[in-house]
């Protein structure tokens, strides 16, 4: 088993992802058009929007600033993990790809080239620049990937229901104890039918929350390659959780529609991240005033975090190696990461340009919503090695399964740990 370790704040680096399609040319050929130009592949998932709102004008920014490379974009909207391995297998990986926490799999698999002295030669700075997040992209002390976009779990909350219930809005020192309090109160039936129609909070099976619970409280899944899910502390905290879930929560067969009901005011709290602001704007409108904040604390300050990065394969020739490395230097700088969040489409993965007033005083969709809370969620990432090892695709799909089942009541607190301890040891030593 390979094992993964933590680079810190105190190595300078940045993460990209790459990712290879079936439709693409080969990627490690000579790259040379016509025109004299080096053309490199671009590999990222989502849809026409996607591509509008995140890539295309820094794309078009970096084609001005570096004239002899060209860069071709190639948009997968499903099974993107699949398609790029079927790439990587048939030696059509394309130059540069976007993974998420996936992408530590792939490197495993010597599928993307290590960026670290390219990363010191830039003079970049990890802890100002990314902090932790840089442990999402790192394998064996080698960085394979450059953030790019990123996204640490938050609370949206309703003020107007907060209002009506005299409860003071959660703020970046509120404690978990704090929102299990309010999600009680919130929590009513208010029509007196005898049905809950207003529900206190959102949780589920996702692990950005209830992993980020487990840390707060001092505890982890994986840690120094080890599993230790089914300890002391985590016992006390998942059985605290489930309880919750279970009194206040809007119930696990309607948990999925969870963003639906938030938006449409009949829940005080919604557990999620970055990438429902947008659209929280967009269908909230003025329906209702909401906020943001940093998730619960408990005897620690920790926010689990999502986000993407960029990587150069190893299938690339070295002309395409370094056109690639110019492209995503450039998608890392403050300058492209302001792109990034422009319009509050994405989530930067760049400290700086979170805390920029730039970003913090833009409107939502024309509305002004306190963005403070998000550098505060950011700076708080904590990274468990549940998300970093060749392991994770696994491991989080074993992990939500048996939440999921502990949720429905089909296991007990104390069972779900001792049963997510065993089976996680046992698919952690297959890598």
């Amino acid at each position: 088993m390979k094992k993964w370790k933590k680079l810190g704040f105190s190595v300078l680096l940045a993460s990209t992802t790459l990712l290879s399609t079936a439709c693409a040319g080969a990627a490690n050929s000579d790259a040379d058009s016509g025109d004299g130009k080096t053309t490199i592949e671009f590999m990222h998932w989502g849809g026409d929007e996607t591509f509008e709102g995140v890539y295309q004008e820094r794309i078009e920014n970096f084609e001005k600033e570096n004239p002899d490379i060209k860069v071709k974009t190639i948009t997968v909207a499903d099974d993107y993990d699949t398609k790029l391995q079927t790439m990587i297998a048939g030696k059509q990986a394309p130059d540069v790809a976007q993974v998420a926490e996936n992408g530590s799999g792939f490197a495993s698999k010597n599928a993307f080239i290590d960026l670290t002295d390219k990363i010191k030669e830039a003079n970049i700075d990890i802890a100002a620049t990314w902090g932790s997040a840089i442990d999402l992209y790192t394998l064996d002390n080698k960085i394979f990937g450059i953030p790019d976009r990123g996204g640490s779990s938050l609370l949206y909350y309703n003020k107007v229901l907060f209002d009506e219930a005299g409860i003071e809005y959660p703020n970046e020192n509120w404690t978990i104890d704090d929102y299990y309090k309010a999600a009680e109160t919130l929590t009513k039936d208010t029509n007196g039918d005898g049905e809950i129609d207003q529900w206190g909070s959102t949780a589920g099976d996702y692990q950005l929350i209830w992993g980020n619970f487990l840390r707060a409280n001092g505890g982890a899944v994986i840690e120094d390659g080890k599993v230790v899910i089914d300890s002391a502390e985590n016992q006390a905290t998942i059985k605290a959780y489930d309880e919750a879930f279970k009194k206040w929560s809007v119930s696990y067969q309607i948990a999925e529609d969870k963003v639906n009901r938030f938006q449409a005011g009949l829940v005080g709290m919604n557990m999620t991240g970055f990438w429902d602001m947008n659209s929280n704007a967009k269908v909230i409108g003025d329906k209702f005033d909401y906020g943001i904040a940093p998730m619960p604390i408990g005897t620690e300050k920790t926010s689990w975090s999502t986000g993407s990065a960029l990587t150069i394969s190893t299938q690339s020739s070295e002309k395409e190696q370094e056109a690639s490395w110019k492209f995503i230097e450039y998608m890392a700088s403050e300058e492209a990461q302001q792109l990034v969040g422009k319009g509050l489409y994405d989530c930067p993965a760049n400290l700086k340009t979170l805390n920029s007033d730039e970003f913090l005083n833009q409107k939502v969709e024309g509305h002004e919503i306190d963005l403070s809370a998000i550098p505060v969620a950011q700076e708080r990432v904590v990274i468990d090695e549940l998300l970093t090892g060749p392991w994770y695709s696994e491991a989080t799909t074993e992990a939500r399964a048996k939440i999921k089942e502990m949720l429905l009541g089909n296991l007990t607190p104390e069972e779900t740990l001792s049963t997510l301890q065993k089976n996680l040891t046992d698919i952690v030593a297959k890598y």
